[in-house]
């Protein structure tokens, strides 16, 4: 199967109008397909494309994927079908993805090692659907959700809420890596994080997000 297989799939699938009428969550629904329902596969091309490569050569990996591709579904099915279908024509026109915009999101979703980061994915696709974000924050937030060890984005979360919420200094310096706080010099040498103008966007409209 080739790279333009695959992004096709995806594509046709998020573009599905059988999506919102999901009423489980995907991720368990995707895994029966594994053992042939013809009906999931006929309905979410993306699924029939990954199951028939998970069958060359099935491994615990291909079946966390997914699971991974599952939830990112799952949680983009309150999405209605026309804005889905704008979502996916105002990446093609805005940004690199261009032809193949199912594919990166695969790769980004093969890559996140946390069951919560699909839906973080999913939330940020949304925003940047609903112009809350840009397409550059779109590419930094995704950047720092592949990077984020899941702990900390939940010590993000409280720190949101209550900035008196102590964190560690290792916390602090992977928050500021990946864009979301500002570490600001104190007296004695030590550094109090401060949440920038990204990380606010992170909380407010990706981690947040119902």
């Amino acid at each position: 199967m080739n790279t333009k297989e695959i992004n096709d799939s995806l594509i046709n699938t998020i573009r599905s109008p059988e999506l919102e009428g999901l009423t489980i969550d995907f991720s368990e629904i995707v895994l029966d397909s594994l053992s042939d329902t013809d009906g999931i596969i006929k309905d979410f091309p993306v699924v029939g494309a990954v199951v028939k490569i998970i069958k060359l050569g099935f491994s615990f990996k291909d079946v966390l994927f997914l699971r991974k591709l599952g939830k990112f579904l799952w949680h983009l099915r309150d999405v209605p079908l026309r804005k889905r279908k704008e979502l996916i024509e105002k990446l093609e026109r805005d940004s690199e993805y261009r032809d193949d915009v199912g594919y990166k999101i695969m790769l980004l979703l093969d890559r996140a090692d946390d069951f919560e980061k699909p839906k973080l994915i999913a939330n940020s696709f949304k925003a940047y659907l609903e112009e809350d974000i840009t397409y550059s924050e779109l590419q930094r937030i995704n950047f720092a959700v592949d990077h984020l060890y899941i702990g900390d984005i939940k010590e993000f979360k409280q720190f949101y809420h209550d900035p008196q919420h102590s964190m560690d200094e290792c916390t602090h310096k992977n928050l500021e890596l990946c864009g979301f706080v500002d570490l600001i010099m104190m007296m004695g040498g030590a550094s109090e994080p401060t949440i920038n103008k990204l990380g606010r966007l992170f909380a407010e409209k990706i981690v947040l997000r119902e």
